[in-house]
């Protein structure tokens, strides 16, 4: 059998060969950085021998992944494990009310997880679908979210499972994709996942609108790639590269225009983009978080809101609501003048205590 399989993107075929048989790898993602799009060139590239997908759902309803891969679940070669409905879905009739519709012939490819107390029934869901799964075919494992694994499971759970999981599928000679939110987990599991995992690759959003993705970890290749950053920009729902870091700085040292980020047809962003010279409001609301020893899974709980609209914020890359501002300003005793001027001024009321009993995740 043929050991290395195209990941759907030719330009990272082109650096690293392709995916082996038996990878893992783990993206740490920054919002903005469009990793859906690699993540679809990689479920929906063929294979020689076929191929079984199994895509195991923290983040996303059944909903939405069975409308974005409705082709590959009616072909029979897909299978979503749903961790969400029960999950973060909290039970909600509306998810719920997926698995009523008989008009979806497919059902059966669904397998819903309905104890998320701990991880016991989810690991032995998995756990059968890897003894039914096996060569020739190849198996290609989607676990969407990391971060939303450990948002319903915390750490240790968390780290446990993939330490138990990431070596099996080696063995198993399967490929997994393990999506993780850049500057949400501690600096103790990024270093064990990066420890046990094959591959480690970095995709962030730059100031200036472009996108880099780089190699952190990379088992079996060339060590020169390790850190170089290869920009790329997106239209056309399509990931278009535009080189390596040396690249770009002649085309810029030329006088060559910098790499725009056209909007193509299709492309519809989820937040309201901050231009350049606007005040940064989300490094005031990370400088207090920071201050005062609070995660940003904590503050995004605590906010009801997800740690990766909490990054995008911190990161400047939207803008909270007016009244997700005043929330966070009341979080932290702080008045609205104080995030734009940067400093503190007295505030009547605070929302929610501080914590200081826990170091930070960054």
């Amino acid at each position: 059998m043929q050991n290395l399989i195209s990941c759907g993107i030719p330009y990272l075929d082109k650096l690293m060969g392709g995916v082996l048989l038996g990878d893992n790898v783990v993206w740490v993602v920054e919002p903005g950085a469009y990793f859906d799009f690699f993540l679809e060139g990689f479920l929906t590239t063929k294979t020689p021998q076929g191929c079984k997908t199994i895509y195991i759902s923290f983040d996303f309803p059944p909903h939405k992944i069975y409308k974005r891969y409705e082709h590959l679940i009616q072909e029979g070669n897909f299978i979503l494990v749903d961790a969400f409905t029960f999950g973060k879905g909290h039970s909600d009739t509306f998810f719920q009310s997926f698995y009523e519709n008989e008009s979806l012939a497919s059902l059966s490819q669904i397998r819903c997880i309905k104890d998320l107390a701990d991880p016991g029934e989810f690991i032995a869901t998995i756990s059968k679908l890897q003894g039914e799964f096996k060569e020739p075919l190849v198996c290609k494992y989607v676990f969407d979210s990391l971060t939303g694994m450990q948002e319903i499971w915390g750490e240790r759970d968390t780290l446990h499972f993939f330490t138990y999981t990431c070596p099996k599928l080696f063995e198993l000679k399967a490929l997994a994709y393990w999506p993780i939110v850049k500057e949400v987990h501690s600096k103790s599991f990024l270093a064990h996942v990066t420890h046990i995992t094959q591959l480690v690759i970095s995709l962030s959003f730059q100031k200036d609108r472009t996108c880099a993705a780089s190699f952190v970890k990379m088992d079996g290749r060339p060590s020169d790639l390790l850190r170089q950053k290869h920009y790329y920009s997106f239209h056309d729902n399509m990931i278009d590269f535009i080189g390596p870091a040396e690249e770009l700085d002649k085309n810029r040292d030329g006088g060559e225009s910098e790499p725009s980020h056209p909007a193509g047809p299709g492309r519809v962003s989820r937040f309201v983009p901050v231009p350049k010279e606007s005040i940064k409001i989300g490094d005031r609301i990370r400088a207090l978080r920071l201050e005062r020893q609070i995660t940003q899974i904590e503050l995004a709980r605590d906010l009801g809101i997800t740690p990766s609209a909490l990054s995008q914020i911190e990161n400047n890359l939207c803008l909270p609501s007016l009244q997700l501002f005043i929330e966070i300003a009341r979080y932290f005793g702080e008045s609205l003048d104080s995030f734009i001027l940067g400093v503190s001024l007295p505030a009547k009321s605070m929302r929610v205590k501080p914590k200081k009993t826990k170091r930070d995740t960054l």
